[in-house]
This record gives structure tokens, sequence and C-alpha cells, in this order.
């Protein structure tokens, strides 16, 4: 296979945990020329791996007429189909394309001339993985599995310290904490007042702690900071995924719940403490931050088949304390901060044990 492409048209962090797919043909093959396809939002953050030579993107009044006549001009000699949907794979067929690779177990999966018999819901296992698993449309039977990698150009990098800079913080000066603390309705989250809970403990340990967000998040990010306004930064609405991308990777940690920007920061390289609901589908297990040095919380209830919106013991986010988040955070500072850097901060630090 010289050329193939790698269909991922849902969310951001979706996206992000579908890269690992691009690594592992391009171990097998390195000449193979990767394309992916994917929702025109998340565009910029694939131009950021390294394993993905092209990037098709779409939107929701995209004429498919076009799809497909660019589909069979590209001439791929496979494709996959990571996030079914009826449109991609109509699409796909459509094309022509040799080798269409997608589960087995959907009404329209006729539609792919490879299937591989896939359950995502109930499999326990992560979505990066379940990703790998439609190599085995291909043939393959193993391959290389490695966690997400972004790497922020140095334009991205610039547009990251002019944002510092014009939020009056010195980021050679103090770790700096990002909290990023909506999801888009994806995941069960924390509310505003214990982000801002974690803020004030955050400062007081002698962190600068900056609050992100899209445009769309800007009251969600107000709330947090709340009247700490004068010693809690918010640049929600700031950036674009490339400077976010820059940003979190100047960061000394991120914190946030179930959502695309920790496996973000997870692909630049930044320790994350992730909060999430225990609903099944939507659990760690599954979605959790790939690589070393993540923190995860979880509420301490048993698995469940709840509503994103609708919990049956009132909220069970409320059980995870603020004080153990921050922690967490804490220690993930110390333990990446270089001892003389962090020796005074490590001092203003207040014990609070998990």
């Amino acid at each position: 296979m010289d050329n193939v492409l790698i269909t991922r048209t849902d969310r951001l962090g979706d996206v992000i945990l579908s890269l690992p797919v691009a690594a592992a043909i391009k171990t097998a093959n390195p000449g193979t020329k990767i394309t992916f396809l994917v929702a025109e939002p998340v565009a910029p953050i694939v131009t950021l791996c390294p394993w993905v030579d092209d990037c098709l993107t779409i939107s929701n009044t995209v004429n498919p007429s076009s799809v497909v006549a660019t589909l069979r001009e590209r001439a791929f000699d496979a494709a996959i189909c990571l996030y079914p949907r009826p449109r991609v794979a109509s699409w796909l067929k459509q094309a022509r394309i040799p080798l269409c690779v997608g589960t087995a177990r959907r009404w329209y999966s006729y539609r792919f001339n490879r299937r591989v018999n896939i359950s995502r819901a109930r499999s326990n296992r992560h979505e990066r993985d379940l990703n790998l698993e439609l190599l085995r449309g291909l043939g393959w039977n193993q391959w290389t599995t490695v966690d997400p990698v972004c790497v922020p150009s140095q334009d991205s990098q610039r547009a990251a310290r002019i944002i510092l800079e014009k939020a009056g913080i010195d980021a050679q000066r103090k770790p700096i904490a990002v909290v990023h603390p909506g999801c888009g309705g994806s995941a069960r989250n924390w509310k505003p007042e214990r982000y801002r809970q974690l803020c004030q403990a955050l400062k007081e340990s002698g962190m600068v702690v900056l609050v992100t967000g899209t445009d769309s998040e800007r009251p969600l990010a107000a709330d947090v900071v709340g009247e700490l306004r004068d010693s809690i930064v918010s640049v929600a609405g700031a950036t674009n995924l490339h400077s976010l991308a820059a940003l979190l990777q100047q960061a000394s940690v991120v914190v946030g719940p179930s959502t695309g920007p920790i496996h973000l920061a997870a692909a630049v390289g930044t320790p994350v403490v992730a909060l999430f609901g225990p609903v099944r589908t939507t659990g760690p297990n599954r979605w959790g931050p790939l690589g070393k040095g993540h923190q995860v919380f979880v509420p301490p209830v048993d698995l469940c088949d709840c509503r994103i919106d609708h919990c049956r013991v009132g909220d069970c986010m409320d059980m995870i304390p603020a004080d153990a988040v921050a922690g967490a955070v804490i220690r993930a500072v110390r333990a990446n901060t270089p001892a003389h850097a962090s020796d005074q901060n490590a001092r203003k630090a207040p014990n609070r044990p998990i």
C-alpha cells in the first residue's frame, strides 16, 4: 500500500486517539502516504502529527459529489473508516477504493469490502486500541502501538508566547497550571465552583493558573474565574487549535474533564490530571489520557449506564474533592520541574494529601 486514507470525522479527542493508526502504518511501511479525512474544525491538529502527510476536510454543508470526485482523484489504495457513518461509507464505496475497511455491526457495513467485527461500547478497551483493531481489515495480525504525538510549529509557539505576554504571564518565572473546565457536554463534569476552588488552591501554592476554553466557553471560564479575576487569568476564546497546542506544551500541567484538550496536552508531552465520570461508555478505560505521568480521578461509585445529563445519586462528580485534585497537580508539577527551579515553589505548596 502506497496511498492510504484514514477517516475520522467526529471531535478533537477522537481524532487525536486515531493518530496511532497512522503511526502503525508508517512503522510497517515508511513510504506510505497517509491522508486523514476529518471535520473541518479539527483539521489544524492533524497537520501537527508527524505521521500524517495530508489532510482532507468536510463540513455539514459539503457537496457529496465533490467529496467522491476528490477521493477518486487521489487514487487511494485503501481506506480505513474509524468512525463509521452512513454518508462516509457511501462516499468510500462510490470512490471505488480497492480496500475499504470498516466495522461489521452497522446496517450500512455492506458498503465496506473489508469488515472487522468489533463492539466499542462494551469492550472495556481504550479507543486507541479499538481504532488499531481496524488494521485487521488490511490482513494484519500485529502492529506497533504508540501514544498520539503532536508537534506544535514554531509559529504556533510564538503565538502561544504572545497570548501569555498579553495575559501578563512570564512563562519562565513560575509553573503554569492550565485548567480547561469545558467538555462540550460529552461527559460528566465538575461544577464551575469546584474548578474555582481548584484554581484558588493552585494559586495559593505559587502557580500561575490559566483558564482555557473555546469562544463559546467564555461564560463558563468567566464563571470559573469569578472573584479570582485579579489573580487567575482566562484566555478562553483567545486560542485556535495550533496556539492551544503550543500553550498546553508550555504548561507544567493541564487539568480538565474528559475532553479533547486533555488528549492534546498528552500528545504534546504535558502531564494531565483528568476528571472522569463513572458512565461506562465515557470512562477512563476507554477515553483516558495516554502516556506517562498522567493522573485520573473518578468518583468512588460503581460503573453505571446513567445518561451524561442525569446522575442516579444526584451528582457523583461532587465526590471528587478539589483539594485532592490540587494535591495531584502540585505533585505532577514537582515531578516535572528541575529541582533548582522548583525548590522555592515547593516550599510554598500546601500539604494536600489524597
